[in-house]
C-alpha cells in the first residue's frame, strides 16, 4: 500500500477532543461583577466599633457645650491651668479655701441625623429559578448581586451624601488647602489635626499613589501592616486605605483634584460613626439587608424588596479632617 503524503488528512480511528465534548459539560463561574471594591471605610468600621445601632429612625448627637477648653496662660505665664466654659477644679490650695463648682452644660439644640433608605427591587420570572438553577442558584445570585451595589452605593453615600456624607461634615477648622499634590507635609497638617488616636488616612487611588512617588522624593520609608488579609502602606504608623469613592475633578492647568481624609473611628472615641437600623431582621447571607418578597405579577415575574438603612455621624470635630489635593 501506498504511503500518504505529509500534507494530506490523516483520519483518525480514535475519539477527538471536539467530539467528547458533546458529553462534556465546561465548569461554570458565578457572574463576576468586575466594578466591585474592597469596600476598606466598610470593613474598618466594623473593626473599630463604628457601627452603631438605632432606635426610632434618628440618632441625636448630644455634646457638652465647652469650646473654650485648652492651657490657660496667665500674663505671669502659669500654665497650670485648664480653661473650661462649665467646668471648674482646684488644686494645690490650701485648707478651708472654696473648692470651684463644675457642671456638665448640654448643647440645647443638639443634631439629629435621620437614617436614610437605600432600596432596590430585583425582578425574576418565576420559571427562571425552576429551570435554570442546575449550575448556580439564579434568585441568589441576583439578590448577591444586588445586594453588592447596595454596599457599593453605601460606601459612596459615606462620603458623598448631601447631608451626612464626610466630605460635607468636616468642620471648617479641619481643612486644610494645599496647593499641590499630596505630600508628607500636607499629611502631617492632617495630624495636627486629628491628633488624638486617628485610625486611617482614605484617599483616592490615584492620590495614594501619588503620594508614594512624593514620599520617595523624600527619601521616607513608608512602612506596611496587614489589615482583612491585605496590606497597606504606612505613613506615621497610620495605614493609608484607597477607596474609588473618593472622586477627581478637574482642577487648575488641567490637574484633577480630590480629597484626602484623616478620621478617628468608633463610638467610644468620639469618632465616625456609621447608623443602622436595630432590629432589621437581615437575611444570613446579606448582612444589613432585608429582603421582602413581594407580590408576583400577571406576568409571572417575582419581585423581592432589598432594603437598608444609612448615615453617618461625627461625634467630635477634632474626629475627621480633610485636605483637598491635585494628582
Amino acid at each position: 500500500m501506498e504511503r500518504g503524503r505529509l500534507d494530506e488528512p490523516t483520519e483518525l480511528n480514535a475519539l477527538t477532543s471536539e467530539g467528547a465534548r458533546v458529553l462534556s459539560n465546561p465548569t461554570l463561574s458565578p457572574p463576576i461583577w468586575s466594578p466591585r471594591s474592597p469596600r476598606w471605610l466598610l470593613q474598618c468600621l466594623g473593626a473599630c466599633d463604628g457601627y452603631v445601632m438605632v432606635q426610632g429612625g434618628a440618632y441625636r448627637v448630644n455634646k457638652v457645650a465647652d469650646d473654650s477648653f485648652g492651657v490657660s496662660v496667665t500674663p505671669e505665664g502659669d500654665r497650670s491651668n485648664l480653661s473650661s466654659a462649665t467646668f471648674g477644679v482646684s488644686h494645690s490650695h490650701s485648707e478651708l479655701q472654696a473648692v470651684q463648682a463644675s457642671y456638665a452644660r448640654y448643647e440645647s439644640t443638639p443634631r439629629e441625623i435621620r437614617l436614610e433608605p437605600i432600596q432596590s427591587v430585583v425582578k425574576i420570572s418565576t420559571r427562571v429559578p425552576q429551570l435554570y438553577s442546575n449550575n448556580h442558584d439564579q434568585l441568589k445570585l441576583q439578590l448577591a448581586l444586588t445586594a453588592e451595589f447596595i454596599y457599593e452605593t453605601k460606601e459612596n453615600l459615606c462620603f458623598n451624601h448631601p447631608e451626612y456624607g464626610l466630605l460635607n461634615n468636616v468642620h471648617s477648622d479641619m481643612k486644610v488647602r494645599a496647593s499641590g499634590p499630596p505630600t508628607p507635609d500636607v499629611l502631617d497638617d492632617l495630624l495636627a489635626r486629628v491628633w488624638k488616636r486617628p485610625d486611617m488616612f482614605v484617599l483616592h487611588p490615584q492620590a495614594l499613589a501619588e503620594f508614594r512617588k512624593q514620599a520617595t522624593a523624600n527619601s521616607i520609608t513608608l512602612d506596611e501592616v496587614r489589615m482583612f488579609g491585605s496590606s497597606f502602606s504606612c505613613f506615621r504608623c497610620v495605614p493609608l486605605v484607597p477607596s474609588n469613592k473618593l472622586g477627581l475633578s478637574s482642577g487648575a492647568g488641567g490637574s484633577q483634584v480630590t480629597d484626602v481624609l484623616l478620621m478617628r473611628l468608633g463610638l467610644e472615641k468620639q469618632g465616625v460613626i456609621c447608623l443602622c437600623q436595630d432590629g432589621l431582621k437581615a437575611s444570613p447571607m446579606l448582612p444589613y439587608i432585608t429582603v421582602e418578597e413581594m407580590r408576583t405579577d400577571d406576568n409571572s415575574v417575582a419581585n423581592y424588596l432589598l432594603t437598608t438603612y444609612c448615615a453617618m455621624a461625627v461625634l467630635s470635630p477634632g474626629a475627621l479632617a480633610s485636605a483637598e489635593v491635585s494628582v
